[in-house]
């Protein structure tokens, strides 16, 4: 009988040593660096990532291999830029869009529509000769063939550039005096700038409407038609199979979506679907909506987590107050949302509130990469978010 316990003891003690043994493979190494509105993209079993406020660093982590640390890989060779787009096609990655300066002096920031590639096996960065014809800031951005690359919403880049060019340069006074300059912001000027670009309504921001697509091989941009319903930046992208899921994102500068919506691609043809509004955060009469969010896909069930929004601003913007966030605080989420059949719920809570960072879609759920914490500070942390069938897991 003892022999028989000592051997059940035995046989569980040894279960759960396989099992923790297991749930430590799982680990993903942090980031080398505490980063935000960075970029990424998976080649394989490897994550490629970095930009943000990385800068120019660039690293790969080969997540078949339990334990692996990111390598340092060739640097970004262009100007510094947050919220670029990185999607693989092959074994390249291709880089787009993004904000930034042209000169490090400069005082305004600008819309970059250069295009960049990433070769994986020679370890080069190499520019491609084309421009992203509208821009492509904020834009969701993925491929579902592994040849056409495809672009929903994003900026004006016009608006953009000139909202900065304003706000930082016009409104900036130079004076010359004893052979030195000086430079002052004209506050008043500047707050003057800053009203009129958040006073207006979400259309007068000239999102990009049209869906376009990029043929690297062809070197070839396609226009495949409108986008029929509000347009928006910043959302979450998640992809199963030829649909393409769009999820929350900024309807204007200040104000979120709680929407989702999809769109079925067979060739060149896009069929829009409306889904369920997201359900309201825990402790919130409604859905603020989130931008700068992490989605996709864990064991069948769309994800969404994280993000940023100003809670009051649907009240305001409901009001008849078209600068809805006006007086209103920028709050970071933690909120973790899953669409089971067909409806949103709150499926548990990311480490801690974060957003604008990078996400890859993995076999089993979404890698986490960084983000922007509350109060602006870079992560290092890198997690999957796993669906365990009732709720999310974080698995590190």
């Amino acid at each position: 009988m003892n022999i028989k316990k000592i051997a059940l003891a035995s046989l569980i003690a040894s279960s759960l040593l396989a099992a923790a043994s297991s749930f430590a493979g799982e680990r993903f190494a942090e980031f080398p660096v505490a980063v935000k509105m960075s970029a990424a993209a998976k080649v394989g079993s490897t994550v490629y990532a970095g930009l943000g406020t990385a800068v120019s660093a660039w690293y790969a982590l080969d997540t078949s291999k339990p334990g692996a640390q990111w390598k340092a890989l060739t640097a970004f060779p262009d100007q510094q830029r947050d919220n670029a787009n990185a999607v693989a096609i092959g074994t390249n990655v291709y880089v787009f869009a993004g904000q930034g300066k042209v000169n490090p002096a400069d005082k305004n920031l600008i819309v970059f529509d250069t295009v960049w590639k990433y070769d994986t096996v020679a370890n080069t960065w190499s520019k491609v000769l084309t421009r992203s014809p509208m821009g492509g800031l904020a834009a969701g951005v993925t491929t579902l063939d592994g040849q056409n690359i495809l672009f929903f919403g994003g900026v004006n880049k016009a608006i953009f550039d000139g909202f900065f060019s304003d706000a930082f340069v016009t409104a900036t006074d130079t004076k010359v005096q004893d052979s030195s300059i000086t430079t002052v912001v004209n506050k008043g000027l500047q707050d003057e700038v800053t009203a009129r670009y958040f006073d207006q309504r979400p259309e007068d921001y000239l999102f990009t409407e049209q869906v376009l697509s990029y043929n690297p091989a062809k070197n070839q941009w396609r226009n495949l038609g409108i986008d029929p319903n509000p347009v928006t930046i910043g959302t979450g992208v998640a992809v199963s199979g030829n649909k393409v899921t769009l999820i929350g994102g900024e309807i204007k500068p200040g104000l979120r979506s709680p929407n989702a919506k999809s769109v079925t691609v067979t060739g060149e043809k896009l069929s829009w679907a409306k889904l369920s509004p997201i359900v309201a955060a825990p402790g919130e009469a409604a859905q603020e909506g989130i931008a700068g969010s992490y989605a996709g896909y864990s064991n069948g069930v769309l994800l969404a987590a994280g993000g940023a929004n100003f809670p009051g601003a649907w009240k305001q913007y409901n009001a008849g107050q078209l600068f809805a966030h006006k007086g209103l605080t920028k709050t970071w989420r933690s909120d973790i949302y899953a669409e089971v059949k067909g409806k949103w719920v709150v499926a548990g809570k990311l480490p801690a509130p974060l957003g604008y960072g990078s996400y890859v879609q993995l076999d089993d759920g979404v890698l986490v990469i960084g983000g922007e914490l509350q109060g602006g500070a870079g992560s290092k942390d890198v997690f999957l978010m796993k669906w365990n069938g009732k709720s999310v897991d974080i698995v590190r």
